[in-house]
């Protein structure tokens, strides 16, 4: 093998790697977000040329440019152990998948050690005949799935140095399997949490909240009082949870919610065109949590007081006036 010319080759065929690399992360990343699968992070890398050289004489390949299958590495990052087999299932039938590794299923019940499930693939015909992948269907790329906490294994492993029990001194050993056994147990801990959780948002999604009912002011059943009264408006969590904050500083309840929003929920709709008309804006309507936070603002005294002196108050106090006086 005449490592000068595999090095040529190599360069003259990165180009096309890094096009791969490129434009399947965002291609993955549009067909999670159209899944609903959350993640952390979906990034690529390409191997530098010396990292490939360096492969090629510790593998001792002959015929490495078909034979190195992680030139291109894409890594996805997600939060929950069963997102990773809902991701395998998506990539299953977007791509062809040439061999699957689970790197926790060889780890023995008493070993420590790198969890993190491996595919190689390479695009399937119908993406080679668009414009962004001709010609890159001979090309293999390695993707990583891993959750966050895998990651942090991953990461701190690679600091450390230590791969495997054998590359770990003795007096270290019982820390890293604890260490490795709380990650582990901490995943499945998160996976249990999510299920309960969506239970739970499930059962508040078929509640009604009667009248001076007492319920827990929190982001999941603050959250379900929008999407029960307001389920066509746009639902941001985040926006949720800023409002959850507001309400607790300015000790406002749910059933405070509840009772404002009675009053106004029949002439909402026209409160909110009037508002908005008044202004030269293309905003026309709120959020789910924007609307909360205006029917606050006029039914709540303690709530406006977020708002400074001034023509943001006044243009509420009118609307006040009207339906809580």
């Amino acid at each position: 093998m005449n490592l000068e010319q595999v090095e040529r080759d190599f360069k003259d065929n990165i180009t096309q790697y890094e096009t791969l690399g490129k434009n399947l992360s965002e291609s993955l990343k549009f067909l999670l977000k159209k899944k609903n699968i959350q993640i952390l992070s979906l990034s690529y890398r390409i191997k530098n040329t010396e990292s490939f050289l360096e492969k090629i004489e510790r593998k001792s390949y002959s015929n490495p440019l078909l034979e190195i299958e992680d030139i291109c590495g894409i890594r996805v990052i997600c939060y929950y152990k069963r997102d990773i087999k809902r991701i395998k299932e998506i990539l299953s039938k977007e791509l062809v998948i040439h061999e699957s590794t689970d790197k926790e299923e060889v780890l023995k019940y008493d070993q420590f050690g790198y969890r993190s499930h491996h595919l190689i693939a390479s695009i399937n015909k119908d993406w080679d005949s668009t414009p962004i992948f001709r010609g890159l269907s001979n090309l293999k790329c390695e993707i990583q799935i891993r959750t966050v906490l895998m990651h942090t294994w991953a990461e701190i492993e690679h600091s450390l140095s230590y791969k495997n029990e054998v590359q770990t001194p003795s007096q270290f050993r019982r820390k890293i399997h604890l260490i490795s056994a709380m990650l582990e147990v901490a995943d499945g801990q998160f996976e249990e949490l999510k299920i309960e959780s969506e239970k739970y948002q499930k059962a508040l999604s078929k509640k009604i909240i009667e009248p001076d009912e007492k319920v827990e002011l929190n982001l999941d059943t603050l959250q379900a009082f929008m999407d029960n009264n307001l389920p066509k408006r746009q639902k941001d969590i985040d926006a949720t949870g800023q409002l959850l904050n507001q309400m607790i500083r300015y000790h406002v309840s749910l059933n405070d919610l509840r009772k404002a929003w009675q009053v106004v929920k029949d002439d909402f709709y026209s409160i909110e065109k009037d508002f908005w008309g008044n202004r030269n804006s293309s905003f026309t309507k709120w959020i789910q949590a924007g609307i909360a936070r205006f029917v606050l603002d006029i039914s709540h005294p303690e709530f406006i007081k977020r708002l400074p002196e001034g023509p943001q108050r006044l243009e509420r106090e009118k609307y006040r006036k009207k339906y809580f006086e």
